[in-house]
């Protein structure tokens, strides 16, 4: 059957809609049923009596070939116990006959003349005789169409409908059989049709189809069991339909015994017989003026299956008789023409022809069938489109569930967009935001605009400190909040959905470290990327999404698995659960300054020069944090009690004095490679008086190490910065300023158990989260085992076993927005593997410095750990609703409520307004049971 095409089925309709109003009286107003308004009932109606009239004519067309009313009470009988179906053999041979030979002259001839001195005196004709030998076969074929019950083992269990035998002459020029001497059988073909006869009424032969609008399985007039049963019918009987008169056209191939030209054309299906089934409705539903009485031609009529259905725009069962009656006399019609055009003798006779015509035309019934059904349901895709006023796209969806959303969550609980800013306190402005953010692509989104995601979340203002690796011996300790998103993202079928992406900008003046991993337990954080954000800095980082088997598809996968197999499987989802928990860290690099540098509290704020000058020393030198850092018991003991101001002082004395030493150092290397250049190059000595005179400093090059050795002696030489000679910074001893990858050689790598020795400042009051949730516990939670309960509730409460756990891994391509200089233009850059690393190799060497090797907590910084999910739907958003008759709104409000739940660890009832209690208590039951909260 041809696939529903809405032009075409529209195109036929309308050229059918005249037939039909010629049909019918003229009290009556046929219309397509999409011009009618009329109700939903009307669409169930409208199918069913489509249904009914392809059965009566698929029957009445079988009819015309063979098939008797007492052949359908039988086989309606039979087909209560055993499958019945149709079957069409067919038997050939080829024999040879004779052989002749026959003598052919050329249409041409050639004439000779002969003349003597210029004088014609005779002229000679000659003309080209073939012989022709010509090898006479007997051709003869054999056909039965026979329906069968079960495999029809016995002469009871076959009935036949149609028969016929006959031969022709076949002609070839060599002797060589033009068909298989034997072929038996040369074609079997077998169709079930059992849905066609169960599809009648138990008491009489008239179709009763019904739909059963209250079976679990039955979404639309056009999806569910019944109808679904009927097109699988209909397709079977189409292909087998097509495939018979297939191989009877070929007989009209091998008809050259008569020598007659046949006209082919005859042979292919076309609107002359009318089809009955039409998706019409009428105006006015009124009584026929004259109802058909026993004398009508039709084998099978219809009749009312619903005596309560009530409907004024429906045929009624007279019209629709009328139209079974039109298929009828058209039919004979059609066959009084074939008698006319082919012989009544031979291989393929008029019987073929009209077997061919009636079969294209049960193909045709079918298909048109199949259109009408499909048009039920496209008039369901127009109506909702127009409702809206567009067709629904998934930008549209998501658009609507945040409006969604702001109704159904109390004010506490409502997800907010996953977009937070880096700042010390309300008090302070921030330094940057950090914010995962979607593209919308495809149909109804704008991939130029990206909006934060929406989540909800769970925050925790004091939990317990945390640690992460710098590598495999130091570990770093941070404290600060904790937040918990969930997000619930939706994926329709064939339609694409949002495009990820974690983005960190920074203001001018400003900085901040990122970094990106997985929450790896209840007080470890595995990063595995990181960069530093300062200067209006803009890093966007690809987010790619992948989903894992929901619960229910895990378990049905690895049922039929050994044990072993079974922990395999069980210990991998495990780790793919964990995986789903996606983690980023944000560090505030000026509290970390002030504390590393013993500095007191905002004593950075306003000092923007140094801040910058301090990050230089840290990130580009490696400086290391002891050598800027005001040190009380080092050489500075004559403050007993410095204020804010003297310690910011001596802390830009340092800063001043490793400056100069670096320019020093930095002339000196500049120096020694002129000598080197110049020691190189024997002409480029002066000539004197005596001789050549060497150059001053000239000699040998530089050993190895020269560098270093130029900076341990720059101490002596260097400025003072302050009156007291103690203001200087204690000189390094192995050339600082000269060392690369020292994260971890400044001492002995710290664990978390020795940094309770260091000297710890009182904390910041912590910020608040705008997402923070009311009355959230200080008690530590570990993020690890939120997957698990969420795996088991997603098992527990998804009845429709669509919410799939999402992993979140960052991209490859990232893109870098820069501003080299305060009056330059931004640029754009993409960092590749080896760049990402470089980003994360230097915000390790800057934590390092930060912390002391790991010795120095960290108190500004802030972990959101996100964890996904994805709603996924089998169809897009419009099909979702028009075929599955399913709301996807409510289906996601489920998802999320169950996702909401586990985060903020309440009862359904406590998150949403008490308004939307009731109303989601009637479409999800599950959630308010007193063992699923």
């Amino acid at each position: 059957m041809e696939a529903f095409v809405e032009g075409r089925v529209e195109q036929r309709l309308q050229a059918a809609l005249e037939r039909v109003r010629v049909i019918l009286d003229a009290t009556k107003d046929p219309q397509a049923a999409g011009d009618v308004h009329h109700q939903y009932e009307d669409k169930y109606l409208l199918v069913e009596g489509v249904t009914n009239a392809a059965v009566a004519s698929q029957l009445n067309s079988f009819g015309a070939l063979g098939l008797t009313l007492e052949h359908v009470q039988k086989l309606q009988e039979r087909s209560k116990d055993k499958v019945v179906s149709f079957q069409f053999s067919a038997e050939e041979a080829c024999s040879y006959l004779r052989e002749e030979t026959r003598e052919e002259e050329a249409p041409t001839r050639q004439i000779e003349n002969i003349s003597i001195h210029g004088t014609l005196q005779a002229a000679f004709t000659s003309k080209v005789v073939t012989k022709i030998t010509e090898y006479f076969w007997k051709f003869e074929a054999k056909y039965e169409l026979v329906a069968i019950r079960g495999v029809g083992g016995t002469a009871d269990d076959r009935l036949c409908l149609m028969t016929r035998a006959g031969q022709a002459e076949l002609v070839t020029s060599t002797k060589q059989s033009p068909r298989p001497e034997v072929k038996k059988p040369a074609v079997n073909l077998q169709v079930d049709v059992n849905w066609l006869f169960r599809s009648l009424k138990s008491d009489k032969a008239v179709p009763g189809f019904t739909v059963d609008r209250l079976a679990k399985q039955c979404k639309t007039p056009r999806r569910n069991e019944d109808v679904q049963q009927a097109y699988n019918h209909c397709e079977r009987v189409a292909v087998f339909a097509k495939q018979v008169s297939s191989y009877l056209s070929g007989l009209f191939q091998v008809q050259t015994a008569a020598k007659k030209s046949l006209d082919l054309a005859a042979l292919r299906g076309d609107d002359s017989i009318f089809s009955p089934v039409l998706p019409v409705m009428v105006q006015s539903s009124q009584a026929a003026i004259e109802d058909l009485g026993p004398s009508s031609e039709a084998l099978i009529l219809v009749e009312a299956v619903r005596e309560e259905a009530q409907s004024n725009v429906q045929l009624t069962i007279q019209d629709s008789n009328r139209l079974l009656e039109e298929e009828v006399r058209t039919l004979k019609q059609k066959q009084n023409d074939l008698v006319e055009a082919f012989p009544e003798e031979g291989i393929a006779t008029r019987a073929e022809a009209f077997a061919v015509v009636s079969l294209l035309h049960v193909a045709r019934v079918c298909s048109s069938w199949a259109d009408a059904v499909g048009y039920v349901e496209g008039m369901l895709r127009k109506q909702l489109a127009a409702a809206i006023g567009k067709e629904v796209s998934p930008a549209d969806f998501a658009a609507y569930m945040r409006f969604h959303y702001r109704k159904l969550f109390h004010d506490s609980f409502l997800p907010k967009p996953l977009c937070f800013s880096v700042r010390r306190s309300d008090m302070h402005s921030p330094e940057g935001t950090v914010s995962i953010e979607e593209a919308v692509v495809g149909p109804g989104g704008d991939s130029n605009i990206n909006s934060p995601i929406v989540t909800m979340v769970a925050s925790n203002a004091e939990p317990a400190p945390m640690t992460f690796p710098l590598n495999a011996s130091t570990y770093v300790t941070f404290a600060g909040e904790r937040h918990l998103h969930a997000w619930l993202s939706h994926q329709f079928s064939g339609q694409s959905g949002c495009e990820l992406s974690l983005v960190a900008r920074a203001r001018q003046f400003s900085s901040m470290l990122v970094l990106i991993g997985r929450v790896s337990s209840a007080t470890s954080f595995d990063p595995k990327y990181a960069a530093i954000i300062q200067n209006k800095d803009e890093l966007s980082i690809p987010l790619n999404l992948s989903t894992i088997p929901s619960p229910k598809e895990f378990k049905d996968a690895i049922e039929s698995l050994s044990p072993e197999q079974q922990a395999f499987a069980k210990a991998f989802r495990s780790m793919q659960l964990e995986s789903t928990l996606f983690g980023v860290l944000v560090v505030q690099i000026k509290p970390q300054l002030e504390r590393v540098l013993n500095l007191a509290d905002d004593s950075l704020t306003k000092e923007i020069k140094l801040t910058q000058d301090l990050m230089q020393l840290f990130i580009k030198y490696q400086i290391p944090s002891d050598l800027l850092s005001f040190d009380a018991t080092s050489g500075e003991a004559e403050l007993l009690n410095p204020t804010a101001a003297e310690r910011l002082a001596r802390v830009k004395g340092h800063v001043q004095a490793m400056h100069d030493m670096l320019a020093q150092a930095k002339q000196e290397e500049i120096q020694q490679r002129e000598q080197e250049s110049l020691y190189d190059d024997a002409f480029a000595n002066v000539k004197g008086r005596g001789g050549f005179r060497a150059v001053a400093g000239s000699g040998p090059p530089a050993q190895k190490g020269w560098y270093r050795s130029a900076v341990i002696n720059i101490g002596a030489s260097a400025p003072k910065p302050l009156a007291d000679s103690r203001s200087m910074p204690p000189r390094p001893t192995c050339g600082a300023p000269a060392r690369q990858g020292n994260r971890a050689k400044h001492g002995h790598a710290q664990k978390p158990e020795s940094q309770q020795q260091q000297e710890q400042p009182v904390p910041q009051p912590a910020q608040r989260f705008p997402g923070d949730s009311v009355g959230a516990s200080s008690a530590t939670r570990d993020y690890t085992q939120v997957p698990v309960e969420l795996d088991q509730r997603f098992e527990k409460l998804d009845t429709d076993h669509s919410l799939r756990p999402t992993i979140i891994n960052p991209g490859e391509r990232w893109r870098k927005q820069s501003q080299k200089a305060l009056l330059a233009s931004p640029s754009t850059s993409h960092l590749s593997k080896a760049e990402q690393k470089t980003e994360r190799d230097a915000a390790f060497d800057l934590l390092d410095a930060l912390t002391k090797s790991g010795a120095l907590p960290l108190t500004h910084a802030s972990l959101h750990a996100v964890i996904a999910a994805t709603h996924c739907f089998d169809k897009t958003v419009t099909e979702t609703v028009i075929q599955n008759n399913v709301n996807p709104i409510a289906k996601v409000e489920r998802s999320s409520l169950i996702m909401a739940s586990t985060v903020h660890q309440k009862p359904v009832q406590d998150l949403i307004k008490d308004e939307q209690v009731q109303r989601v208590t009637d479409a999800s039951p599950q959630l308010f049971l007193e063992n699923a909260s």
